[in-house]
């Protein structure tokens, strides 16, 4: 089993490619011994293979309280939207324009 993240830095760090900020050292740390002790690995992913994780973070910032949810039903209709379009597989596209200046 695999655990993504779409922190590139941070995946990063807990493999040891990248020097930790010594103000994250014990917490890294602590993230290495329990994958370890789990027998996971860190993965990157995109932002946009993440939009129910950043939905529900966004959701708790927004309200700043704690929340639960017990049963898809009771989720925010945007947390299920995003939820269902990852259940139909339907690819969430990066798109990026560019302003092309005339002269």
């Amino acid at each position: 089993m695999t655990i993504e993240t779409d922190s590139l830095a941070l995946k990063k760090m807990i493999n040891k490619q990248w020097k930790v900020p010594w103000e994250l050292i014990e917490l890294i740390e602590d993230i290495r011994v329990k994958l370890h002790s789990m027998q996971r690995q860190v993965i990157h992913t995109f932002r946009e293979g993440n939009t129910v994780t950043d939905a529900l973070t966004n959701e708790v910032i927004d309200s700043q309280e704690k929340k639960e949810y017990h049963s898809f039903n009771e989720l925010p209709a945007n947390i299920r939207k995003c939820i269902n379009i990852d259940k139909a597989q339907i690819p969430n596209l990066r798109i990026r324009t560019r302003k092309i200046n005339i002269q």
